[in-house]
């Protein structure tokens, strides 16, 4: 549902809740920090900022959660003002269904990791400002409350660059535990006697030792990839 509906629906408590939790969640990551609209460069790029509601069920339709996830209007964004660089590599469907066919020949283990709120995780090189969320702020000052901003320190989902700011970073921390990138696709590491394949922020392990694989998921834990 678009906000409008979600506030008028049987589960606007339910909503309200997520989205609270979405920007304690935020602002436990230290995602943005509050300036005065005034102290925006001349020249910079107030983004509006919008909410994605989803009411998530079980195969048998059960209820299950309700989602919000706080976002930006990456199409207001400004190429060379807000944003410099956007393509952000991820595995070919070709790589990711030989590494499958591979892992089944040969009995490998595998194990997939979806990161959780992987956008923030990754620092922002860009100077991006951004409207306060709906139902958080006064709409009578025109975005604003009191007359503040959000200036962005981490990516957040709707950011032309947030998918780039995120391969970067988690390249950085495969890095770390001496994973090398393949020289035919950049969605394919390998090392430690296994195949790393990322997709975004989906990423799959394969190879012949479990433990292994457990082991270096947890070390990327330690790294802050949560």
């Amino acid at each position: 549902p678009r906000l409008h509906e979600a506030m008028r629906g049987e589960h606007r408590d339910d909503f309200l809740a997520a989205m609270g939790k979405e920007i304690s969640e935020l602002e436990a990551h230290g995602t943005w920090s509050i300036v005065r609209k005034e102290s925006m460069p001349l020249g910079s790029n107030l983004l509006p900022s919008t909410w994605a509601l989803k009411i998530k069920r079980y195969p048998d339709g059960r209820m299950r959660k309700n989602k919000a996830r706080f976002c930006v209007r990456g199409d207001k964004q400004i190429a060379d003002v807000d944003y410099f660089e956007s393509y952000a590599p991820v595995a070919s469907w070709s790589t990711v269904c030989m590494v499958m066919n591979l892992a089944i020949q040969r009995g490998w283990a595998t194990r997939q990791v979806d990161f959780s709120n992987a956008f923030i995780q990754a620092n922002l090189k860009e100077e991006v400002y951004v409207e306060l969320p709906e139902m958080f702020r006064d709409d009578q000052n025109h975005g604003s409350k009191d007359g503040v901003v959000l200036k962005l320190n981490k990516s957040l989902y709707g950011l032309v660059q947030a998918p780039l700011s995120w391969y970067n970073h988690l390249q950085k921390g495969l890095n770390e535990l001496d994973l090398k990138v393949s020289t035919l696709d950049p969605g394919m590491y390998y090392g430690h006697g296994m195949t790393i394949i990322t997709y975004v922020d989906d990423t799959l392990f394969f190879g012949p030792d479990l433990k292994a694989i457990e082991n270096l998921i947890t070390e990327l834990a330690g790294l802050g990839y949560g």
